[in-house]
């Protein structure tokens, strides 16, 4: 990584590690740029960088699509979107600390059409594991590493 990241945006609608985020942030004198739909407002964001979007399918995904640019780095759980971010030299990175390379889209892409298949056939969605203390650690310690490898963020 050698571009200098000019925003860290977040998928904030359950995005579990927003609290790392601002602490890693604020180390590396960055102020992350939350977006959420409306039903996550609260009185207590305020004081932090939150856009608040109706609520509508894939509004927050299409509001970070139009607004990140080349460099930056987002924080999504969200694969296709992480896909499309990607393709356009976005950085992105899961909440469990997975960085998503470009190079994985056609595999992440058929892996959504055999769990959407299965899910079809069987009417059954097994989600994720549950989110432990250590996933937390592992993201925080890959946001520190993403960002102190960026030239920018020494």
């Amino acid at each position: 990584m050698s571009k200098q990241i000019q925003n860290v945006w977040v998928d904030a609608d359950s995005c579990p590690v927003q609290d790392e985020i601002v602490e890693v942030c604020s180390s590396f004198c960055v102020t992350p740029k939350f977006v959420a739909t409306v039903n996550h407002y609260s009185p207590d964001k305020l004081d932090q960088n939150w856009t608040f979007l109706d609520h509508g399918s894939q509004s927050v995904d299409l509001y970070i699509i139009n607004h990140s640019k080349a460099g930056d780095l987002v924080v999504s759980q969200d694969l296709s979107l992480a896909v499309l971010l990607t393709s356009k030299g976005v950085y992105v990175i899961t909440p469990r600390g997975k960085l998503v390379k470009e190079d994985e889209a056609n595999t992440i892409m058929e892996q959504k059409h055999i769990r959407q298949q299965t899910m079809k056939r069987t009417r059954k969605w097994k989600g994720p594991s549950a989110f432990t203390k250590a996933d937390r650690e592992y993201f925080r310690g890959q946001l520190e590493k993403m960002l102190s490898q960026i030239e920018g963020f020494k």
